[in-house]
């Protein structure tokens, strides 16, 4: 008798589906294509503000609540949908656990620090909603996974804000690679803006703490290990350079990382040995030798290379593409889109938790870009080539870099699903 663990049962299921060539695995659950869809937003810091008017002028959207720690932010947020129901509706709340129990809401957006990520996705995919989550979609393999058994178990429509996937010069990259008119791939670049900034924790001094009602900092800080209260975390974004709240390298990897493994047709599969090169460069490789550079040094951000044996494409962040040759971009019209505040990949997601099928960025995928991201981090910050073994998701022979894989699981914020 033949055994197959639960990761490959559920790899295997998807590639199952991905051959047969549908995506409606959720159909039974469909949402009539009339229905208005209700939903929520979960944090509303800087990303939140900018993307929450996207949703509001979604057609067929209707927000019903805003949820955030910091009541200054939910009270803003409550104005801003109020203002466009134009009624007093919205309801505020601070504990996401009361938002979460209300059946009437079909999906929710998800913006809050990186923290918090995977823990929100899944308790709202447990209590029936369907989920956009920014990214990164996970600070560590075991919480990515837990999303990615989540959305399976619970048969809800996941979508990561890794919303370059739908802003046309990248599609237009991808393309090219996938087309053939590169030649083989043999070699993919991802940009980075930063390598390194969130390795260490920074502790700023202790600050008093506000009244829980204009602010609860235990429920703000989740499941990362509690430390003293100060502002500046909150209101300064520095809870952006600390390694407990944040990702390093998947603050960009989540997007360029993943372009190139979407690229390269193996967004169910991660690279297996990962070599520093130097402190604003990675090398990484696939078991069959195409290599993935992670490295600074783009003309802007979260750009983006791919190599093959009859030329190249570059894109970023400015919207152009770069070719080797002209001729590689007849027949190409590229469709250009704002990446900070896209339009594109939002309405996907409402489309598809109306009609039930598959976003383009879901959970599984999203998964294995997160892996390598994590992977990637651990050999940077080790400074040290290291092969990875992607059954176990551990390096062999490397057992202090194996338990850096992990992240804090802070009661009672648990890791469950």
């Amino acid at each position: 008798m033949i055994q197959i663990g639960r990761r490959e049962f559920l790899f295997k299921g998807l590639a199952t589906t991905c051959v047969l060539g549908t995506y409606r695995t959720w159909a039974q659950a469909a949402t009539p294509p009339s229905k208005t869809i209700t939903m929520a937003i979960l944090g509303i810091g800087a990303r939140g503000k900018q993307m929450l008017p996207i949703f509001l002028n979604q057609p067929g959207v209707r927000f019903l609540a805003v949820c955030d720690a910091v009541r200054e932010r939910r009270e803003a947020a409550k104005a801003q949908v109020d203002a466009y129901n134009g009624n007093t509706d919205c309801r505020m709340y601070a504990d996401y656990r009361e938002l979460l129990a209300r059946p009437d809401i079909d999906a929710l957006y998800i913006a809050t620090g990186d923290r918090w990520h995977a823990r929100l996705a899944i308790a709202a995919m447990r209590a029936g909603k369907d989920v956009y989550c920014e990214k990164p979609i996970a600070l560590s393999i075991e919480e990515g996974e837990a999303v990615m058994r989540a959305s399976e178990l619970y048969q809800r429509i996941y979508q990561g804000g890794v919303q370059r996937r739908n802003v046309g010069n990248f599609v237009t990259a991808m393309k090219l690679a996938t087309s053939g008119r590169l030649g083989r791939i043999h070699t993919v670049h991802a940009g980075m803006a930063g390598m390194g900034r969130s390795a260490e924790n920074h502790y700023l001094p202790e600050e008093p703490l506000p009244d829980r009602k204009d602010l609860d900092w235990d429920l703000w800080t989740g499941p990362a290990p509690l430390r003293a209260y100060n502002s500046a975390y909150i209101f300064k974004h520095m809870w952006h350079v600390e390694y407990d709240y944040h990702g390093d390298l998947s603050e960009w990897g989540s997007h360029t990382i993943d372009l190139c493994q979407l690229a390269l047709g193996r967004e169910l599969t991660a690279p297996s040995k990962y070599i520093p090169v130097s402190k604003n460069e990675v090398h990484a490789f696939y078991s069959d030798g195409v290599k993935m550079v992670l490295r600074q040094g783009f003309r802007n951000s979260c750009g983006i290379r791919l190599e093959g044996d009859e030329g190249w494409v570059e894109t970023d962040d400015s919207g152009s593409v770069y070719v080797s040759n002209p001729l590689l971009l007849e027949g190409h019209t590229i469709r250009h889109e704002s990446w900070s505040r896209p339009v594109q990949h939002p309405a996907e997601f409402i489309a598809c938790v109306r009609s039930r099928l598959r976003a383009s960025a879901p959970a599984d995928s999203l998964h294995m870009t997160h892996v390598a991201c994590h992977a990637a981090t651990v050999a940077y910050h080790l400074n040290r080539p290291m092969d990875f073994d992607l059954k176990s998701f551990t390096f062999p022979d490397h057992a202090d870099a194996t338990k850096l894989l992990k992240r804090s699981d802070r009661a009672p914020w648990l890791l469950e699903g």
